[in-house]
């Protein structure tokens, strides 16, 4: 019957952008990203493997959207500091990068919620450590309705924590220079096996040496310091 998910399959939404990774997009519903919602990135240190991941997906949005721009929130106290080269090495351009940086992981989500419904942005990526499953169910409707992929990134310890993100990864460092992918969650059945992505763009520095996320000197032209004000509530 058209319109009825089977669980044994993987669901076929609406709209989905491809992910720049066949591999990938044979195992998403809907074959790559959402066009609209929240996705679960999980990683042992946030921030170190997502780059790569999304690169090739940023860098559709922002030639199909050439108005809009890219947004990023990260704690004000993160260690991590953008990199303006480390950004071009990525395929994309600095200046349509909108990079906040709040205070507190409330103003955080805040911040993230008010862009949901901004006409100006086409893409966000949120590094957070303490969000709430109440905040993200409210980001992933907002983010659903507004048709914005919304990727928060989170660290591993909270794989056990409920989530209302429809789809869940964890990230890895694989074997030869390879990002592993591990699928927690989908809409379809259960995947076992991790997928290794072998593209070129998938040589995996050291930490230290990290070209988008590194501490240095070269800010990207669009840093905000954004002291934002209290949540509003519902």
């Amino acid at each position: 019957m058209p319109g009825v998910w089977r669980a044994d399959a993987c669901a076929q939404p609406g709209a989905a952008w491809p992910s720049g990774h066949a591999a990938l997009d044979a195992q998403l519903p809907g074959g790559g990203w959402p066009a609209g919602g929240l996705v679960e990135l999980l990683c042992a240190q946030p921030g170190l493997y997502e780059g790569s991941l999304l690169a090739a997906h940023w860098a559709r949005l922002t030639q199909a959207q050439p108005t809009a721009r890219l947004a990023w929130v990260m704690l004000g106290r993160s260690p991590w500091r953008l990199h303006a080269p480390g950004v071009a090495h990525l395929g994309l351009q600095p200046q349509r990068l909108l990079v906040l940086q709040p205070t507190t992981e409330a103003d955080a989500a805040w911040a993230v919620e008010q862009m949901l419904h901004s006409p100006g942005i086409c893409g966000l990526w949120w590094i957070t450590r303490h969000a709430q499953a109440q905040r993200l169910r409210r980001l992933q409707w907002a983010a659903q309705t507004a048709g914005i992929p919304l990727f928060v990134s989170r660290p591993l310890a909270c794989r056990q924590d409920p989530s209302p993100a429809p789809l869940r990864l964890h990230l890895q460092a694989g074997p030869e220079q390879a990002l592993r992918v591990h699928i927690l969650k989908r809409q379809g059945p259960r995947l076992e096996q991790p997928i290794d992505l072998k593209a070129p763009a998938f040589g995996l520095p050291a930490p230290q040496a990290l070209p988008t996320l590194a501490p240095s000197s070269a800010p990207v032209h669009h840093v905000v310091d954004c002291p934002v004000p209290a949540p509003v509530a519902p």
